[in-house]
């Protein structure tokens, strides 16, 4: 081939292959969301253990004690033993006591927490100390009026580190005879009884 033709093409293709590099390029560009989530910190705190006291005048009995004399004695006489119609015995087989505070939350969330309160399966029942089936046997079967509970008054607006929520709970005790029936309560301390406390937050994020 002839040595110009050769040329002229040489010539041809460097100036196609600096056109083809020199154009500018084509692109496309677009904006990307970025979001970042915090996970929520919660922090619970409660009471170890909730003492609660009921009056005779709260079960529908007499607050008052009541004494007698039996005579004058002079020093050998036995006392009569003849057992008294007891004035302020109680009747009422429920009652209801509420625990103004049972918990506080704190958390790094603006969001306030859900919290209920329930009666765990295994300390429904407070007993007396006897064994079911003996005649003094006695149970106060527990439970929670409302399971969200109640929201403390107080005010908290001068702590520094203020808890998202603070409250307590409104119980229920009835009273139960060895035969599950019910029945007045005898005195004395009801033991076993079981509440569980649970927060959760949630935000919308």
């Amino acid at each position: 081939m002839n040595k110009k033709v050769l040329g002229l093409l040489a010539a041809s293709a460097a100036v196609v292959g600096s056109t083809i590099f020199a154009a500018p390029a084509r692109a496309v560009k677009q904006d990307v969301s970025v979001n970042l989530t915090v996970d929520e910190v919660l922090f619970l705190r409660t009471f170890e253990t909730v003492e609660l006291r009921v009056s005779q005048g709260e079960l529908n009995g007499d607050t008052s004690a009541e004494t007698d004399y039996a005579g004058t004695t002079d020093g050998t006489d036995q006392i009569d033993l003849t057992a008294p119609q007891l004035q302020s015995e109680s009747t009422a087989t429920s009652i209801q006591k509420s625990v103004d505070e049972l918990y506080a939350v704190y958390g790094n969330s603006s969001v306030t927490p859900t919290v209920t309160i329930k009666v765990n399966p295994e300390g429904q029942d407070l007993t007396n100390g006897f064994t079911e089936g003996d005649r003094d046997f006695r149970k106060a079967v527990m439970s929670v009026v409302d399971e969200s509970g109640t929201i403390s008054n107080r005010d908290f607006s001068e702590l520094r580190d203020q808890p998202l929520q603070v409250g307590g709970v409104n119980l229920e005790f009835n009273f139960e005879d060895d035969r599950g029936t019910a029945s007045a309560p005898i005195a004395g301390r009801y033991t076993g009884g079981i509440l569980t406390v649970e927060a959760t937050a949630v935000g919308n994020f």
